[in-house]
């Protein structure tokens, strides 16, 4: 296989053939106002599509209307339900105000008479978990009604697909995320269902590793499956995923391991106008430096707001009789974030050490981290000793950078206690047997 006139890789072609023709289908079939569609939609959410216009689920004053003698019908009730997820709030009132008695009359049913009820068929169940969710307040028996079914041994479902749809649903009632784990046998609908339940919450989120691999199954299964052999919701579902994992690569690319070194770098600007008042000011303010802490946080500050999956003190997996805890972790780029703090200059030579300590109980090939960047704040303001460390650390394999800072001079010197230096226990052990 050649490359493309245009120098694009033979991969990005075919992705981006595939996802026009996945649009297609979905401009296509996600218009017809069928219950397909309308779950079509909300497996889409803001997720744009070309050529796809306006959402027709949108509850209008007219539809509602128009549908008012039918509402003990459950495709209507579903319809209701999908579009006040999105409707208008003067819309909402009036169609939850219709759907209390409806959804009244749906509990006098026996939901499991034949295989033609709403709770065998996916879109119906859906969009009425949707408008049960939206009655909640008015009529919480029928989320307790429905929630109970969920869980009757009699609905068996047919397959992986619609377990976890149905778990979704019972998530969206309880407010508590389903448990889900990777099963011999999921396909493309499965990874694409399991990914979008925990972006919506319904689902508790994987482990940074299995995201990963989640990611990669998606986008490679996805290439091979054909948008004209599925359902209209499915391929909406997928497609979904795929647009989703390609903008967090271009957002991976962009927030590279080179972009968190230089926000690390900026602390010494930034701590600019961190106050430390003069005390002959009436009311002076300071927040002292005094620990390893108070750095962390100031890290924390500097770090959450540009790095979404920024993890706070990272608990990695055991290594021995003993487990270990970094200061910060970043999943997406597989760093870790060590800090260490100084206070008078003879601390180098131990953090070297400890540093070198860490680097093996971190990254011990069982975690998805790869790499450390060491960060030390130094009280002693010892710049004399900052290249040879820094130089020093850099050596040693998968320390991909280290960032040295000093003191900033507005905050007062503090006197040296007979103590010893407040790096922290080598690879921050947790736990010993």
């Amino acid at each position: 296989m050649t490359a493309p006139p245009d120098g694009t890789s033979p991969a990005t072609a075919y992705a981006n053939s595939w996802l026009t023709m996945a649009a297609q289908r979905i401009a296509a079939d996600a218009t017809s106002g069928s219950i397909d569609a309308l779950l079509a939609r909300y497996f889409l959410g803001s997720t744009p599509v070309p050529g796809l216009g306006q959402d027709s689920s949108r509850l209008s004053a007219s539809w509602v209307e128009e549908h008012h003698d039918r509402l003990w019908q459950t495709p209507v009730v579903a319809a209701i339900g999908y579009g006040l997820a999105g409707a208008l709030p003067g819309v909402q009132a009036s169609a939850r105000n219709m759907l209390v008695p409806s959804l009244a009359r749906l509990m006098s049913r026996n939901p499991f008479a034949d295989r033609l009820t709403f709770v065998y068929d996916l879109p119906q169940l859906v969009g009425i978990g949707l408008a049960a969710q939206a009655v909640a307040a008015d009529l919480p028996a029928f989320s307790e009604w429905l929630s109970d079914i969920l869980q009757d041994d009699r609905l068996q479902p047919s397959d992986r697909f619609q377990a976890l749809l149905r778990a979704h649903v019972r998530a969206l009632l309880s407010g508590q995320p389903a448990a889900m784990h990777p099963q011999q046998g999921d396909d493309v609908s499965v990874f694409a269902l399991r990914y979008w339940m925990a972006s919506t919450g319904t689902a508790q989120p994987p482990d940074p590793a299995e995201h990963r691999e989640l990611q990669k199954r998606i986008a490679s299964e996805a290439l091979r499956t054909d948008p004209a052999q599925l359902p209209v919701s499915r391929i909406s579902l997928i497609y979904r995923a795929v647009t989703a994992i390609l903008d967090a690569s271009i957002e991976q690319t962009i927030l590279s391991r080179s972009h968190l070194v230089t926000v690390l770098s900026r602390f010494e600007t930034a701590m600019r106008r961190w106050r430390y008042d003069e005390s002959s000011m009436k009311q002076p303010i300071r927040w002292p430096v005094i620990a390893e802490r108070e750095v962390q946080d100031i890290l924390w500050l500097m770090l959450r707001p540009v790095f979404d999956d920024l993890v706070d003190e990272e608990t990695l997996p055991k290594l021995g009789h003993s487990t270990y805890r970094a200061d910060f972790g970043i999943p997406s780029l597989g760093i870790l974030i060590e800090v260490k703090y100084v206070r008078k200059s003879s601390d180098f030579k131990e953090i070297e050490k400890q540093v070198l300590e860490d680097s093996v109980a971190y990254l011990n090939g069982v975690t998805a981290y790869r790499a450390i960047v060491v960060f030390i704040y130094d009280e002693s303001a010892s710049v004399q000793e900052h290249d040879t460390t820094a130089s020093a650390l850099r050596s040693i394999d998968r320390i991909s950078d280290v960032i040295i800072v000093s003191r900033p001079s507005q905050l007062a010197r503090r006197a040296l206690p007979r103590q010893p230096a407040d790096t922290g226990k080598s690879a921050r052990q947790t736990s010993r047997k």
